[in-house]
């Protein structure tokens, strides 16, 4: 693989080449997302199965999308009412891939929404690769800024534009950074007389979806930022194939993005639209229906990741408390909640890292009997902050239950639910300590359980576990990382959380049918016992495939057999 400083120097030598280009696609496609964004029907039509705004794809070609050649003739043909010379068709008029034997699907959806922040601080977030993926840590699992170069300008980001490198990821394998670096442009002409500047990023990405299975996707693409008027702001990305040929490309972002104007109170409405083609001729049979669906990357699980992330911060600024016990001395409730909040926000990013791999670091299969569904890797970590040192294995693994999707959910993000799936607090009683709900959805909320030893039990401490669930348009959430019991008094005392070590477990429920769901449970385990994650001993495969294995079957045992819970 080329190194990344070979491959942003050859591409700084001939900026001159590509950047007009890029700057004219940018643009072009800016201004078809202003009109995708403003348009109703016939252009969107809201589909009640998935309750949410659809592309009319035929409706999109009709105003959008330049006709084939051979297409041209025709109508010429048709208005003229006379026989001309027809070209012979060589190209395929549906919309698929090139040099791709497998058909083309249009992933393509529009969300509208209030997010409770302003459009000035809602674009520096779109436009910062770390606030970014911060933001959006349930879909973007990692993103690296390679490289900046700035020039002039007037100090805002009216006019913005980045080339990101992504890889779409919800697999064992990523593929990482390949090619194209920055270039930088200052035109004072594109738009009136203000001096605009364009930046030019280079970075990798990782999306995912919660499962060790299917295989991932990759884009590379422009980013641009645009003030339309005082109070209203667009921000576009859209795939630079055109300008950078590649094909082996098995996704492309037609014009993407969102619209955002100004309300009362620093409020935002926000109408985020996604237009993407996808050529995936390997997706799992169990993931089937949820691609199939469209709802894997839509435009509605956007905008419930942006709602969920403002509506977090709305409460802890009202600092709305709702204690359900008192385990805890409430001195600075506060102060003490927000650093629960930053911390579970570190969880949910704990949790994403399962499932970012690399080409030197990708999912393997149990090697024992019967572990052939579960899989398992080891991330060595010598100096990341927040994590513990050492060897951390990360189990995995998907199965689908004839259980609808919401009472697993509710089984098993409710604390008094604990001790009868996990083994660490099997035989103990287990209760919310502390609960914090969202403004706007009560199901999603972040929330610190506790563990308590049966009476007598001597040889057993309280465990405390925070935990965030939640839920978007792909699926419903559980996410949690023990924390030490001094940690957790330090925390509430409203002592900053930074120092705090964790790794995140956690399932994810994705819908499949009527009548059933697909679990996926992830575990990260420190094993001290081991030196180097090139070698997985014995007794760590056994252990892995005892937890997924007696996990499952408490849950099944629960939802299954019992009818209350």
């Amino acid at each position: 693989m080329p190194r990344a400083s070979d491959l942003l120097l050859s591409v700084s030598v001939c900026a001159e080449v590509y950047k007009t280009k890029i700057v004219e696609l940018a643009l072009a496609s800016s201004e078809e997302l202003r009109q995708m964004t403003q348009q109703q029907e016939p252009l969107w039509l809201f589909d009640t199965n998935k309750q949410t705004e659809v592309l009319n794809e035929a409706e999109y070609k009709r105003r959008f999308v330049h006709l084939d050649p051979s297409l041209e003739e025709i109508i010429k043909f048709i208005a003229n009412g006379r026989p001309i010379d027809m070209p012979n068709f060589n190209g395929n008029v549906d919309i698929e891939m090139e040099n791709s034997s497998t058909p083309s699907v249009i992933e393509a959806s529009r969300a509208i929404g209030i997010v409770l922040v302003d459009p000035i601080n809602l674009v520096h977030m779109l436009m910062d690769v770390d606030n970014w993926s911060c933001m959006f840590s349930n879909i973007v699992s990692k993103a690296t800024n390679l490289g900046l170069l700035l020039i002039g300008g007037d100090g805002t980001l009216n006019g913005a534009l980045q080339v990101i490198r992504l890889t779409l990821k919800f697999s064992r394998l990523v593929i990482s950074m390949r090619e194209h670096g920055w270039i930088h442009i200052v035109d004072p002409n594109l738009f009136g007389t203000k001096t605009i500047i364009f930046f030019f990023f280079q970075m990798t990405a990782q999306f995912h979806l919660p499962s060790p299975l299917a295989r991932p996707r990759e884009v590379y693409f422009a980013r641009h930022s645009r003030q339309l008027d005082f109070n209203t702001w667009l921000v576009a990305d859209v795939s630079l194939e055109s300008v950078f040929p590649n094909p082996l490309v098995q996704y492309k972002r037609r014009p993407s993005g969102c619209l955002i104007h100004g309300l009362q109170s620093g409020l935002s409405l926000v109408t985020w639209v996604e237009n993407n083609l996808v050529c995936d001729g390997s997706i799992p049979e169990m993931f089937r229906q949820t691609f199939k669906s469209g709802v894997a990357f839509s435009a509605k699980r956007w905008m419930l990741t942006m709602e969920r992330h403002y509506d977090r911060y709305a409460i802890l600024q009202k600092q709305h408390n709702q204690l359900l016990g008192q385990p805890l001395q409430d001195n600075n409730v506060g102060e003490g909640q927000k650093n629960l909040m930053k911390l579970a926000e570190r969880t949910i990013k704990s949790y994403n890292t399962i499932f970012s791999s690399c080409r030197e670091n990708q999912w393997m299969p149990l090697s024992i009997h019967g572990g052939e569904d579960i899989f398992i890797k080891t991330n060595m970590n010598l100096d990341a902050p927040g994590t513990p040192r050492g060897v951390a294995v990360m189990i995995s693994t998907s199965l689908w239950l004839p259980i609808p999707q919401n009472d697993i959910f509710k089984f098993l993000r409710a604390g008094e639910n604990r001790w009868k799936w996990d083994l660490l607090s099997y035989g103990c009683m287990t209760r919310d300590a502390l609960h914090i709900p969202s403004a706007r959805d009560p199901a999603n909320s972040v929330s610190l359980v506790i563990v308590e030893p049966p009476n007598g039990r001597t040889d057993k401490s309280e465990m405390f576990y925070l935990q965030e669930s939640f839920s978007d348009s792909t699926g419903m959430y559980i996410i949690y990382a023990p924390v030490d019991g001094s940690a957790v008094q330090s925390i509430m005392e409203g002592k900053d959380s930074d120092g705090v070590d964790m790794l995140a477990s956690g399932f994810a429920v994705l819908p499949c049918t009527s009548e059933g769901s697909i679990l996926t449970m992830a575990f990260q385990l420190m094993d001290e016992e081991i030196s180097t994650p090139e070698y997985l001993p014995p007794h760590s495969v056994f252990t892995a495939n005892r937890l997924v294995s007696e996990t499952i079957s408490l849950i099944k045992a629960s939802l299954m057999f019992n009818s209350a819970f």
